[in-house]
C-alpha cells in the first residue's frame, strides 16, 4: 500500500536557512557523539564517574546536591555507562535525522516524516537536560554572567548547546505540528448519506 505523502514541502528562499539549521544540528550530533566516543576509548570514565563527581560537587548545595550524593555518586558506573551510551545515541540520532530530512524528505511518506521530526524534538530534549545536569554538576556558575576567568569563555559549553537545542527541537516541533495539520487539512471528508426515503 503506498503511504500518503501531505504536500509540506521546504523549498524555495526559505530552504538554504532550514539547511543551515540543520547543518547546525549535524555539528551539535558530531559534538555528542565524540563526547560519548571519548569516553568510552576513556575506557575508565564509568568506573570513575564517582569520584569525578564527589570532587566536581564538593561546594555545591541544596537538592541537586543530595540528589548526586544519594543516588548517582553510589550508582556511578550505571551512570556512566548511561551518560556514554546518552552521548553516542544523540549524536547518531541528532546526525541521521537531519541527513534524512535534507537529503530523502520528498521520499519519505507520513509516518517516516513524523518519525524524523519526532526523533528530533525527543533528541532535544534529552539533549538539553543531560546539558543541564553536566552544567550543574561540573559547579559551573550562572551562564549569563560575567566568567571569573577573564581569558575564559564567557558562556560555556554545556550552557550554549541548551539554548541552539532549544531552537532546533522548537524548529522540529512546529514543522511536525504543520506537517499533521496539512494532513487532517487534505484528509478526504466520508461522503455524506442521504436519509432513505420511506
Amino acid at each position: 500500500m503506498h503511504e500518503d505523502k501531505p504536500d509540506l514541502q521546504f523549498e524555495g528562499s526559505a530552504r538554504p536557512l532550514l539547511v543551515g539549521l540543520l547543518a547546525v544540528q549535524i555539528f551539535l550530533g558530531y559534538e555528542w557523539f565524540m563526547s560519548g566516543l571519548a569516553k568510552v576509548l576513556a575506557g575508565d570514565f564509568a568506573s570513575g564517574l564517582a569520584n569525578t563527581l564527589s570532587d566536581q560537587t564538593k561546594d555545591l548545595t541544596g537538592p541537586y546536591k543530595s540528589f548526586v550524593d544519594s543516588v548517582v555518586i553510589p550508582n556511578g558506573q550505571l551512570f556512566g555507562y548511561l551518560v556514554m551510551v546518552g552521548e553516542l545515541a544523540l549524536g547518531l540520532v541528532l546526525i541521521g535525522a537531519a541527513l534524512l530530512w535534507v537529503a530523502h524528505w520528498s521520499q519519505l511518506g507520513f509516518t517516516g516524516r513524523q518519525v524524523v521530526l519526532g526523533l528530533i524534538v525527543l533528541g532535544g530534549v534529552i539533549a538539553i537536560f543531560m546539558n543541564i545536569n553536566f552544567h550543574i554538576a561540573g559547579g559551573a556558575s550562572h551562564p549569563w554572567l560575567i566568567a571569573a576567568d577573564p581569558n575564559g569563555e564567557g558562556v560555556d559549553l554545556d550552557s550554549l548547546m541548551p539554548i541552539i537545542q532549544i531552537i532546533i527541537s522548537g524548529t522540529a516541533f512546529v514543522f511536525l505540528r504543520r506537517l499533521r495539520s496539512t494532513r487532517t487539512a487534505t484528509a478526504p471528508r466520508p461522503a455524506a448519506v442521504s436519509p432513505a426515503r420511506s
